[in-house]
């Protein structure tokens, strides 16, 4: 199982977030604003810092469940539900926004929360049962909505362009993670395994020369 770990920066409430079991929301090197837990309310899909039985190590995992035996967990990109049920007093706080470089964005809890963990579980799970003999499989849903339908509004792709010698290059982006391109004097996009299943490709942009970065 991988964690995600934090190290502790001068103010107690801005960690840097270690290890790659929160990604995509998170990278390392990501600062986390956390707001300390004093024992309010958490819902499944918040992303919380605790401190799991028998280790000093904090750790930023994602609650799934909550119940009278306790609190369970889940890194985003993890197939299993943590070992460990906490306590309330395991708790350190709620991630409610991150900062890589100087871009700074709000990391949603909740059902918003829940919804960008279950998309991101599929995705994974697409792309590590891929191969050649599901290629026609993956050609026909990729042409249907059904995967759309689910992704989070946070989530949209949106398009972004940058001035280049030979052109302009367009790049497709969900959240912080770039999943395509289309090159100057290219014909088509070229979009990331399983990504195509989460976008309309006829709605992106065809001519890259007339985008303006």
């Amino acid at each position: 199982m991988q964690l995600a770990k934090t190290t502790e920066k001068a103010n107690p409430n801005s960690m840097n977030y270690l290890g790659s079991s929160m990604n995509p929301a998170l990278k390392p090197g990501d600062w986390l604003q956390v707001a300390p837990y004093n024992g309010q309310e958490l819902r499944a899909g918040d992303v919380i810092v605790f401190i799991p039985s028998g280790s000093e190590s904090r750790i930023v995992h994602r609650v799934v469940s909550i119940g009278s035996q306790g609190i369970k967990t889940r890194g985003d990109n993890n197939y299993d539900v943590d070992k460990w049920v906490l306590r309330p007093d395991q708790i350190l706080g709620r991630v409610v926004s991150a900062q890589r470089g100087k871009r700074r964005w709000r990391v949603f809890g909740g059902a918003m929360g829940r919804s960008f963990a279950a998309t991101i579980r599929l995705i994974n799970a697409i792309d590590s049962g891929f191969s050649s003999h599901l290629h026609p499989v993956y050609e026909r849903l990729s042409r249907s909505d059904i995967f759309r339908r689910l992704l989070p509004a946070q989530m949209t792709p949106r398009v972004i362009s940058f001035s280049r010698p030979e052109g302009t290059e367009l790049q497709l982006l969900i959240g912080q993670w770039v999943i395509g391109r289309r090159l100057p004097l290219r014909s088509r996009w070229d979009i990331r395994r399983p990504f195509r299943l989460l976008v309309d490709e006829d709605s992106l942009p065809r001519n890259p020369s007339r985008q303006r970065s």
